[in-house]
């Protein structure tokens, strides 16, 4: 009964006027439940669910949730039911008993795609009720501390799936505590021989520090006195993972880690925080680069502190926090301080909602569950900064983020349509990492859209995810307009129309032969390379023979003539053929005005070079056909030129100025300098040749510039593959 008692004490140490009858009638009904139930280690298995109820107060969580911690592997491992439990202790209670017994049918595997898409169901879960993952991090860390009569095998991999991905959601949840203790674990079964030598060698300077703490609890203390300042001054060793870490990271030895000892001093108001932090500056000297206030940008989970290391005592450095009382619940307890606040409230709002709800849309934007695991974890390990709209307002980004993360996190249309920025008044590339502090302005065109390349200029989940799914909406309309080009032709070869075909129905009679959702995926199908054009028009035929055509779907010579006057969307007109998927290989930017080849490419559609590409030459014959640039198009195509210059000053602000004054977008750029000359490779998009000559012509007649020459990457001449 010390269990009940523990919980019950510590429900009421958050809650003091709740009503505990519904958590002894969940405790008698666990118990009777899972009798006779035995762990791994043999003892009863009912002490489990007792134990996650007990992390679970400690967190400050409502009745319901310490009533679904105690019941959470009844549903999977006794015989009741979900209606049972919803009779018995209410809606609420069975809806979290459910979610939970959903996430422990969740086992992450030794496959890396199912334990992704084990992840990508567990945050769906998630998503409608947070308390959910809160009872689950509680389970996992009694699980993680009972792990020793598991093999070791076993032991390895939860670990590892702990550090993984519960370590950092407790993290972003706030909850500095529960992830201590996690990562300590972890630390455990992961590295023993190194967990267990430092463990010692900290056990050894116990004493010495229990002294050290004393010593500076009694210094602080003292100022607060002198300054009557109200305040509560504790000390602390950090977790054994976080000094493992800085060793690692600083390639140091134990006894060389010196700020392993942190102090706190918690008081009542902001004013007091500050000027608490002015009294320890005035007493120690601080160290550069070690101050950090999170009460004026707090961490993305609303974590609030002034953080400073000083050179203290004897000559060590201490690590200071100060904080008010609220400050400190919500830093130890995170999202659950809700709870410890707002008794029968759900936590349906705020910036930690809506970033699990933008996990669970990001993911229509992924291709695998694999590639959705690595965006989150990669958003879930950095670091954050902190930076400024033009109208002052802070936006939170993940560590290496740049501008065009930065257009994401304002809106998906301002990142699809964004052609550059400006951060602290200085127009830049989209690729250009920001730095906490920087205001940034975003610079857009509506002729402006995502390309491939961006993916390599983004860090963030957001932008990942949002570049993607454009990429592939625009990727399933090109494949629309090839297959139905490439069925066209097929169609054509036994005198039937396409367009009579498809507005009659009978293309969607052979929609599951060829395993097909509906007509348009079949043509986009085609597009891609994934079926065969001309295995759809044979299986539309009812006979081989053209005679056999029936005449409401023959090819009328009135299409005939408009289908060879048809035009495309690239700026390329085609002799012969209507809407095709046209690609621009990098081995020769083609610009408008240059004479081209065009080569019909299965899957890739129409692939154009200049004439004088080696690759052009390798074309096989049979695949070419006559193009053209179509001179009505409006469209740009990037270029890269490189200038030499004398290296003086001012030079790359001269350069920029000519691209500024012809309002061109530079989205590249790279210099370098040798010998008191420079380098410049410039990167940008022109509408056709006369502007490229307009623009070198320009550079030249710069002051200080040698030569300016059009970079064509030409790769060796191979065959295409079709």
């Amino acid at each position: 009964m010390a269990l009940l008692e523990h919980i019950l004490l510590s429900f009421w140490h958050h809650h003091p006027d709740g009503d505990t009858t519904l958590i002894k009638r969940a405790w008698d009904f666990a118990h009777a439940q899972h009798e006779g139930q035995l762990r791994k280690s043999g003892e009863p298995y009912v002490v489990h669910p007792m134990s996650v109820a007990k992390i679970v107060a400690d967190m400050g969580l409502c009745v319901p949730s310490i009533c679904a911690a105690l019941l959470h592997d009844v549903i999977e491992d006794t015989e009741t039911t979900r209606e049972q439990i919803d009779e018995m202790f209410g809606e609420e209670v069975s809806l979290l008993v459910d979610g939970v017994t959903k996430l422990d049918k969740v086992q992450f595997s030794h496959s890396e795609e199912r334990q992704a898409e084990s992840f990508r169901k567990m945050l769906i879960a998630t998503v409608s009720d947070i308390r959910v993952l809160l009872i689950k991090l509680a389970d996992r860390l009694h699980n993680m501390s009972t792990l020793d009569p598991m093999p070791q095998e076993k032991r390895e991999r939860i670990a590892q799936e702990t550090r993984d991905i519960y370590v950092p959601l407790a993290n972003r949840l706030g909850l500095s505590w529960l992830k201590a203790d996690l990562d300590d674990l972890s630390f455990k079964y992961l590295e023993p021989d190194d967990y267990q030598e430092l463990a010692r060698q900290v056990r050894s300077t116990q004493q010495a520090n229990t002294l050290f703490i004393d010593r500076v609890k009694r210094e602080i203390t003292n100022i607060l006195a002198q300054n009557e300042l109200p305040g509560k001054v504790s000390g602390r060793v950090k977790n054994l993972y976080s000094i493992y870490t800085k060793m690692k990271r600083k390639n140091l030895e134990f006894e060389q880690v010196h700020d392993a000892i942190a102090f706190r001093v918690i008081t009542d108001t902001v004013g007091n925080c500050y000027g608490i932090f002015g009294l320890v500056h005035a007493r120690w000297m601080p160290v550069p680069g070690r101050i950090k206030d999170y009460i004026a940008m707090p961490k993305p989970n609303h974590y609030q502190s002034l953080h400073t290391t000083v050179v203290g005592l004897d000559g060590e450095r201490m690590e200071i926090q100060i904080r008010t009382l609220e400050m400190n619940q919500v830093a130890e307890y995170g999202i659950a301080s809700h709870w410890a606040y707002k008794e029968n409230t759900r936590y349906t709002e705020g910036d930690l909602y809506n970033w699990f709800r933008e996990i669970i849309d990001s993911q229509e934007g992924t291709e695998s569950s694999r590639e959705f695991l690595d965006s989150v974890k990669g958003d879930l390990h950095h670091g954050e900064i902190f930076v400024f709209t033009p109208a002052g307002e802070v936006k939170n980004l993940t560590q290496g983020a740049t501008a065009l993360d930065f257009a994401y996190a304002i809106h998906s249309e301002v990142g699809n349509h964004c052609v550059g920025a400006r951060i602290n008044g200085v127009q830049v590339p989209l690729k250009t990492p920001l730095k906490s502090g920087d205001n940034v302005e975003i610079l857009t065109s509506k002729n402006q859209k995502p390309s491939l390349a961006w993916l390599d200029y983004v860090t963030t989940t957001r932008a990942r995810t949002r570049i993607r799914a454009e990429l592939r909406s625009e990727q399933h309309q090109q494949s629309l307009k090839l297959g139905r080009t490439m069925l066209e032709k097929a169609l054509r070869r036994h005198g039937i129309s396409f367009n009579r075909v498809y507005r009659s129905g009978k293309l969607g009679e052979v929609v599951s032969k060829f395993k097909a959702h509906s007509a348009d995926d079949l043509i986009a199908n085609i597009g891609f390379g994934k079926t065969d054009e001309h295995d759809v028009a044979l299986a539309l035929l009812p006979q081989e023979k053209r005679d056999s055509v029936p005449a409401d779907i023959r090819e009328s010579p009135f299409e005939k003539i408009i289908r060879k006057t048809q035009r495309v969307d690239s700026g390329i007109i085609i002799d012969g053929m209507d809407n095709m998927l046209v690609h621009f290989p990098e081995c020769c930017h083609p610009l408008p005005g240059e004479p081209i080849e065009g080569y019909i490419s299965r899957g890739r559609g129409l692939i154009i070079h200049t004439r004088d590409c080696p690759q052009a030459a390798a074309l096989e014959s049979e695949r070419r056909v006559r193009v053209h640039w179509d001179a009505q198009a409006i469209a740009t195509r990037p270029v890269t030129v490189r200038v030499v210059s004398n290296d003086k000053p001012g030079i790359l602000a001269s350069l920029t100025n000519v691209f500024q004054r012809k309002s061109i977008n530079i989205t590249g750029a790279n210099c370098a300098a040798e010998n008191n000359l420079a380098s410049c490779l410039f990167t940008f998009e022109v509408k056709n040749l006369d502007q490229l000559n307009d623009i070198i012509k320009s550079l030249r007649a710069t002051s200080g510039v040698n030569d300016v020459v059009r970079i064509k990457r030409h790769a060796r001449a191979k065959q295409h593959s079709g």
